[in-house]
């Protein structure tokens, strides 16, 4: 049902599994790597039951149930897809604020979607198709293409709803929550990764803590102000766990309680050197028995995405 656009022209299908490609955006036609040989591959496993390439992805972060939508009874169980994608994962710019040690985006081109048929055939091939739209970034609120995409299929489709990933160093100014008034918002969520300035400074480099939480209070203040017009939506602060931050986490998940954000904790995997799993056996059990004692605390389906990853790699 969706796509994944990165900032390099490469597609995929989801930003859960970005080790598939469709191919590129500099080569084909975006509606032909729509219906690529892989994506076709990748089809025909779901409609059999036996989802091979994403086996390991929805054994650690179940993102299959996550995938359940209200629309999925109108989609096309086929290889071949008639109409656009129903969902977008957009990253058309690496353009970035924060240069965080977890990420490449920041390092990557930008412009490469303005050379491309994006959005000259995004108008009667894409916009008018999608049922959600999820905006990743590098810093999407630091983009001119994020409010391009905003106006454009504002224009074709108001039904489109929307959810941007925001590393919040900025200031929430009267311009993007103009902007942000005109669409339908499912959630935002925060990239946060640690309420400690010295931990925070550390992974997400070029950042200022305070300045991130202030933009935080904005927000807060801002999905109040939704939730009194009848457009509410889920304001939510994720934690990337890895080496310098994982003895955070019982307090990053104690901040959000307080803030009544939704607590998100993802896994790194890479790079190699800052993910857990380069530490040795002796090291991940410790780890794993602390996760074990934070899963009764706050619960398996918090901790379950940094659970499962570091359990396998034990047994």
């Amino acid at each position: 049902m969706q796509l994944l656009l990165q900032p390099t022209g490469y597609v995929s299908p989801c930003c859960w599994n970005q080790e598939i490609v469709y191919g590129s955006v500099k080569d084909k036609k975006l509606i032909d790597l729509w219906n690529s040989e892989t994506a076709q591959a990748l089809r025909n496993e779901f409609i059999r039951g036996e989802p091979k390439l994403c086996e390991t992805q929805i054994r650690h972060i179940k993102c299959n149930k996550l995938s359940v939508r209200e629309f999925l009874g109108d989609l096309q169980i086929s290889e071949i897809q008639s109409i656009g994608p129903r969902r977008l994962d957009v990253r058309l710019n690496g353009k970035c604020n924060l240069q965080c040690v977890m990420c490449d985006v920041w390092q990557q081109p930008n412009g490469l979607y303005d050379e491309s048929d994006f959005w000259k055939v995004g108008p009667k091939e894409i916009f008018p198709f999608l049922n959600e739209i999820d905006v990743l970034g590098g810093e999407p609120f630091v983009q001119a293409d994020t409010y391009r995409l905003i106006s454009e299929i504002g224009k074709i489709n108001p039904k489109c709803t929307w959810a941007f990933v925001t590393n919040a160093n900025y200031k929430l100014t009267p311009f993007i929550q103009e902007k942000l008034d005109q669409i339908q918002i499912r959630w935002i969520q925060i990239s946060l990764d640690s309420v400690r300035p010295d931990t925070y400074s550390k992974i997400r480099v070029n950042g200022d803590l305070q300045k991130t939480l202030n933009t935080l209070e904005d927000f807060l203040r801002y999905r109040r102000k939704r939730a009194w017009e009848g457009k509410p939506f889920i304001l939510g602060a994720s934690m990337c766990v890895q080496k310098l931050n994982w003895s955070e986490i019982a307090n990053f998940i104690s901040f959000c309680t307080e803030k009544k954000l939704d607590s998100i904790l993802q896994f790194a995997y890479q790079p190699t050197e800052i993910s857990l799993l380069s530490l040795p056996v002796s090291e991940r059990r410790v780890i794993l028995d602390e996760l074990n004692v934070i899963s009764k605390r706050f619960g398996d389906r918090i901790i379950s995405p940094i659970l499962a990853p570091i359990k396998e790699s034990i047994t």
